[in-house]
């Protein structure tokens, strides 16, 4: 009696975990967590990605007037057909907020790219160009953040490493002597580093 209950146990841990070692693989890939029926969704503010959930009476409360300051480093890039996905974090940033009661006007967001980020701020020209006729599949998830007030930086180091130039990148996107340089000004700034 005991032994097939065991089994039933040791095959449901397996596939739990086969089902946990999946996730990272997709947001790696730059794909969005698969959104509950119903409770997480896109927007209100970003509309292409960056699902989040409306939390019921939390119990660490965001203090009346918070302004956030949240820094992103994106240093790493989707492919020719997946949304990069540091950006789609950064999409979560401002939906979750906004979702849950904080004024859009008190969110300031900043992302340092840097690495293989660089292809997300491509228009669909130059992506193009770069990868066999491929259509940036971030552009529009980066051309909603800086409709919103980010600050998508990218690293004049990198675009010099890679020879992009200014008339490739979206509208919007600024340019940095470094990563190191954007980095550290904002800190300065009180913008605060979201590890991940």
């Amino acid at each position: 009696m005991r032994r097939p209950l065991a089994r039933h146990l040791l095959r449901a841990t397996v596939l739990l975990g086969g089902i946990g070692a999946a996730a990272p693989a997709a947001r790696a890939q730059g794909a969005s967590p698969a959104p509950l029926p119903g409770q997480a969704r896109s927007g209100p503010v970003i509309n292409s990605t960056g699902p989040s959930f409306v939390v019921e009476n939390p119990t660490f409360t965001i203090p009346a007037g918070h302004v956030f300051k949240a820094l992103f480093e994106v240093n790493a890039g989707g492919s020719d057909t997946t949304m990069n996905a540091q950006l789609i974090t950064m999409a979560r940033f401002y939906n979750v907020h906004v979702r849950n009661g904080v004024p859009k006007e008190r969110l300031k967001a900043a992302a340092v790219v840097h690495g293989s980020g660089w292809t997300a701020l491509l228009t669909d020209e130059a992506f193009a160009a770069r990868f066999n006729g491929a259509r940036n599949p971030s552009r529009r998830l980066t051309e909603e953040l800086v409709a919103a007030g980010a600050q998508l930086i990218l690293c004049g180091q990198t675009a010099g490493g890679r020879g992009i130039r200014r008339e490739e990148l979206l509208p919007g996107v600024l340019v940095a002597p470094s990563a190191m340089s954007a980095l550290n000004i904002l800190e300065a700034d009180g913008y605060t580093l979201i590890p991940w």
